[in-house]
């Protein structure tokens, strides 16, 4: 009667109502014994019984630390490992141990670090179900903390599981509407299933709560570009830049909207705008030279690409562009010195000798 396995086997033998009978004999023999209790929250979830299991695994503590036995959280949490392996896989037996006992002697300053870490070596074994328990029993504690939520967001995404995540992601806003992460991650997750008005409906709730964002704002707009939207982009981004502070980024793709509908006047417009604000901006000192290329104005495109290289002597990609320029226009002695002063700005810069070679 000593020996746990006996009952358990035995139990496995029976009836659900004869095995929980045996379950019931077994505890009163072996009151410190948690495999019995687990084997019970198992034996009630199998049979439709899902409501019982949560109280049977807190009864299991509680009976079990009357009887002198502390909760051993590694024991537990290999036990939830297990049920989420069982065959068929116990998933609320999984779930209900770690609600109970995953905090067992976990200092509150210590609680979202050893969380984490738990989840991770959960997910490390393929313990995906644990690992999803563990992160949602933290993000009902530290609701308000982004990071948890960032970190449950990214398992349902790698276990492919769209539906889940997008529910996870709208609990998340709820608690941290300033995240802007949690409603770019909800945005492009609908945008990735297809459901291009459900990502336009996130970015629009999170306007609301983040007016001043210019991340979200530039989803929005990457939304719209890349369905082939153009007009709403262009709409968009004039809002960005009417709102005042605009990033290098947005000018830039400002620009880059008119190059993609061939609007060469107001590409250069939004270009000479952007260079008085971002003079540094050899990203689009470039784009200003190729589009006076493309015109055939060479003139024009040389005298971008020497300011440019004048404001950005790092800009690896300007100095290129104006050799090439040169070279094509029948001027390699020009091409020549233009990566001769390359290189003597950028020594190290292995990417200038091989134009340099190729022109030899």
């Amino acid at each position: 009667p000593q020996h746990v396995d006996l009952w358990l086997a035995l139990a496995r033998l029976e009836t659900y109502e004869q095995a929980r009978k045996v379950l019931n004999k077994a505890r009163e023999t072996l009151p410190t014994e948690p495999a019995i209790w687990i084997t019970a929250a198992k034996l009630e979830e199998a049979n439709g019984n899902g409501a019982m299991v949560g109280k049977i695994v807190e009864r299991a503590v509680k009976s079990l630390g009357n009887h002198g036995v502390s909760v051993d959280r590694e024991y537990w949490l290999r036990e939830a490992e297990a049920a989420e392996k069982n065959d068929p896989p116990a998933l609320a037996v999984c779930r209900e141990i770690v609600r109970v006992t995953v905090g067992a002697g976990v200092e509150e300053e210590d609680m979202k670090r050893t969380w984490k870490a738990d989840a991770a070596e959960c997910e490390k074994r393929g313990s995906t179900h644990t690992a999803r328990a563990i992160l949602a029993h933290a993000c009902g504690i530290f609701p308000a903390k982004k990071g948890l939520w960032v970190l449950a967001a990214k398992l349902e995404k790698s276990v492919g599981d769209s539906a889940a995540m997008d529910a996870l992601l709208k609990r998340a806003v709820v608690h941290c509407p300033r995240a802007e992460i949690l409603w770019l991650m909800a945005a492009k997750e609908r945008w990735l299933c297809g459901d291009v008005p459900g990502a336009r409906d996130v970015l629009e709730e999170a306007f609301v709560v983040n007016p001043d964002s210019e991340d979200i704002w530039l989803a929005a707009f990457k939304l719209e570009f890349e369905n082939r939207e153009p007009e709403r982009a262009r709409v968009l981004l004039a809002k960005i830049r009417e709102r005042g502070g605009a990033s290098e980024r947005v000018w830039m793709k400002s620009a880059i909207v008119e190059r993609e509908v061939g609007d060469a006047v107001e590409e250069r417009r939004l270009l000479a705008e952007g260079l008085e604000k971002f003079p540094s901006s050899w990203k689009m000192w470039l784009m200003l030279g190729q589009l006076e290329e493309a015109r055939g104005d060479a003139d024009a495109a040389r005298t971008a690409y020497t300011k440019g290289c004048r404001r950005c002597h790092d800009a690896i990609p300007l100095w290129t562009a104006a050799a090439t320029l040169e070279q094509r226009s029948g001027f390699p002695a020009k091409a020549r010195a233009i990566l001769e002063q390359a290189r003597t700005r950028n020594p190290k810069n292995e990417w200038l000798w091989l134009p340099a070679a190729r022109q030899e």
